[in-house]
C-alpha cells in the first residue's frame, strides 16, 4: 500500500501533467477536489479554498450538470468557512434558482438555499433568509416530511417578521398566511397574523408570549439574540407607528409615547427615521408636542380633486339615467 508522501506526490504530478489540457480538464478537475479535501482534513481551510478557486467547472462542458452544481457549492462552502464573505457570494451567483427547475437536484437545491443563508446571515438580510427558506419549503422532498417542512416553515415566518416592511414583504406576507401547513404552527400563524391586522401590537404581552419560544430559534442563538431582538422590537414599533398614522391625521408626541410603549425621544426618534427612509410622511411640531400625519393640500389641488369627484358622479348618474330609460323601453316593447 503507498504511503500518505506517496499519494500525495502522485497526486500532485498528474496535476501538474494535466494543467493546461483541455481533453482532461474533468479528470484534473477531480483530482483538485481531492487534494482540496485532504488540506481541508488536515485543518488548511484557506488552502483548500484556494486550490478548489482555480477551478472554473462553470466552463467545462464535459462535465454533467449534477457533478459541476456540487463542485461549485463545494467552493461557496469552503469560502464561507474560510470567513470570505464577499468571494463567496460572487461565486454563489454562478447557480441561480433556475438550475433547480422541475424539482432537479433537490438535495443539492437544499444546500444551495443553506449555503446563501449563511451569507445572508452575515449581513442581516432577514427577507432574502425568508424566501430562501420559502424555496427550500416548496421542495417535494421537505413537503413530504414534517420533521423537516416544520422548523423551515418557523423560519419563514420569524425572518419575515423580522425584516423590513415594504410592498414585497406584504405581498409575501400574504401568500405565507394562505399556507394550510401554518395551522400546525399556530403560534407562527398568530404572529404573522399581528402583523397583517392594521391593529396595535402590544409589545409587552408579545414578549411574554413569544420571548421564550423565539430564544430557541437559530435566528436568536449565541451573540445575535440582543440585536435581532431589538430589530423585533423596531419592527413592532414600525407597524405601531403605521396603524396610528391610518388612524390619526395628528396626535400629541406624549400620546404616541404611550401608545408605543416608549418614552417621548424613542418615539419621536423612530417616527423620524421611518420619514427619512420614505417609508411614511410626517410632521413633527416640537413648541406644540404634536406629530401631524397628512400633508397639507395645496388650495388648487383639493379644487381639482372635489372637480374630478363632481364629473364622476355625474357621469354615473347619466349612464344610471340611460340604463333606466333601456329598461323602460325593454319592458314598454314586452307588453
Amino acid at each position: 500500500t503507498p504511503s500518505f508522501e506517496q499519494k500525495m506526490e502522485l497526486l500532485q504530478t498528474l496535476r501538474a501533467v494535466t494543467e493546461g489540457k483541455i481533453h482532461v480538464e474533468l479528470e484534473r478537475a477531480r483530482l483538485t477536489r481531492t487534494l482540496s479535501k485532504i488540506r481541508e482534513d488536515e485543518g488548511n481551510i484557506a488552502e483548500a479554498a484556494e486550490l478548489l478557486q482555480e477551478v472554473q467547472v462553470e466552463t467545462y462542458g464535459s462535465m454533467d450538470k449534477e457533478e459541476k452544481v456540487d463542485y461549485i457549492l463545494e467552493q461557496v462552502r469552503l469560502c464561507l468557512d474560510k470567513g470570505d464573505y464577499v468571494r463567496g457570494t460572487i461565486v454563489s451567483k454562478k447557480i441561480t434558482s433556475k438550475t433547480f427547475k422541475n424539482n432537479e437536484l433537490q438535495e443539492l437545491k437544499l444546500r444551495y438555499y443553506r449555503l446563501l443563508n449563511r451569507l445572508h446571515d452575515e449581513k442581516d438580510d432577514y427577507l432574502e433568509m425568508a424566501n430562501s427558506y420559502f424555496s427550500m419549503l416548496e421542495t417535494p422532498i421537505v413537503q413530504e416530511d414534517p420533521a423537516q417542512w416544520m422548523p423551515i416553515l418557523k423560519s419563514v415566518v420569524v425572518h419575515l417578521v423580522l425584516s423590513k416592511y415594504d410592498n414585497h414583504h406584504q405581498d409575501f406576507l400574504e401568500r405565507l398566511l394562505e399556507d394550510k401547513k401554518l395551522d400546525q404552527v399556530k403560534p407562527y400563524k398568530v404572529l404573522l397574523t399581528y402583523f397583517k391586522t392594521v391593529e396595535l401590537i402590544r409589545w409587552s404581552a408579545l414578549e411574554t408570549m413569544y420571548k421564550a419560544e423565539l430564544q430557541l430559534h437559530a435566528a436568536f442563538q449565541g451573540d445575535k439574540f440582543e440585536r435581532r431582538w431589538k430589530d423585533l422590537r423596531t419592527r413592532v414599533t414600525e407597524h405601531n407607528i403605521r396603524v396610528i398614522s391610518t388612524y390619526y391625521t395628528n396626535i400629541k408626541v406624549e400620546r404616541l409615547a404611550q401608545l408605543l410603549e416608549l418614552s417621548a425621544d424613542d418615539a419621536e426618534k423612530h417616527v423620524s427615521d421611518m420619514v427619512v427612509s420614505g417609508a411614511m410622511w410626517c410632521r413633527i411640531d416640537r413648541l406644540n408636542g404634536t406629530c401631524v400625519f397628512t400633508p397639507t393640500k395645496d388650495p388648487t389641488d383639493s379644487l381639482n380633486s372635489w372637480s374630478n369627484n363632481i364629473s364622476e358622479l355625474l357621469g354615473k348618474v347619466e349612464r344610471m339615467c340611460h340604463l333606466i330609460h333601456k329598461e323602460s323601453m325593454v319592458h314598454g316593447s314586452a307588453k
